[in-house]
């Protein structure tokens, strides 16, 4: 088993910077961990991509001496024990509101008597297919949790969310966290910025990590100084419609094309 080194670097205060990947690609799963992206995260939320290619990008992160993360499509079981069982072990939850809801996905995530995963360590890849003899004693040592803000409801709880234990790190989620204020796309807003930092406030107090995507008046770097642990901002689609665009309007005059 691969020892989660993002959980150890997260706890220990480090600022770790992360890059989206959404088009299920391998090969730029293993750009961003070569270029040196401490996180590498997998979207399976809002993409198609399913468990057999999130494991060609999580192995794609390895090969290029990466770390990776998953954002599952929600909070169903099977969505963890397979994943789990694949051999990943941090994932991004969405839409986490409720201190229940966030119990009811850590007990997805652990092995009884603190939760109802179901065991196969002595078959599957998360233990080393039964060569990593002691995989269920260290399992909930390896396993890191960022569940999402991502509604009114869940900003307002977000101290007692973070709390529990097997909850590493609330990752605040602007958009959504917007259109839960009638303020979609309104992401310099400053009742939505104050939420932010009244979140990360709540959080901090909970001994707890913060995680957040870049906001229009808020880069990385500033994000880490807000005190953030986490900032997700690069991502492979945006970045390659920006080349695409760039080069296009480049050549353009010399290379008419189609309109």
């Amino acid at each position: 088993m691969i020892r989660n080194r993002i959980k150890r670097r997260a706890r220990a205060g480090e600022k770790l910077l992360g890059a989206w990947v959404f088009t299920g690609s391998p090969a730029a799963c293993e750009i961003y961990a070569l270029a040196g992206y401490d996180i590498v995260l997998i979207d399976s939320e809002h993409t198609p991509i399913d468990v057999k290619d999130v494991l060609e990008c999580v192995r794609a992160v390895e090969a290029g001496g990466g770390d990776a993360m998953v954002r599952v499509p929600g909070h169903d079981s099977s969505h963890f024990k397979r994943l789990l069982d694949a051999g990943i072990h941090s994932f991004m939850v969405p839409m986490v509101d409720t201190v229940d809801q966030a119990h009811a996905i850590v007990r997805s995530c652990l092995y009884p008597p603190r939760g109802r995963r179901g065991f196969a360590a002595t078959a599957a890849r998360s233990g080393l297919y039964g060569f990593h003899e002691d995989y269920a004693a260290v399992a909930h040592d390896e396993t890191f949790l960022a569940l999402q803000v991502e509604s009114v409801e869940a900003a307002r709880d977000a101290h007692a969310i973070a709390s529990i234990d097997g909850v590493d790190c609330l990752f605040i989620g602007p958009n959504d966290l917007a259109g839960s204020m009638n303020k979609l796309g309104q992401l310099t807003d400053p009742a939505l910025l104050s939420v932010i930092d009244d979140t990360v406030a709540a959080v901090t107090k909970a001994g707890k990590v913060t995680g957040i995507i870049p906001l229009p008046t808020r880069d990385a770097s500033d994000c880490a100084a807000r005190g953030f642990g986490i900032v997700i901002g690069e991502c492979d689609v945006p970045t390659l419609k920006a080349g695409a665009m760039a080069d296009l309007a480049r050549h353009r005059k010399a290379f008419p094309g189609r309109r």
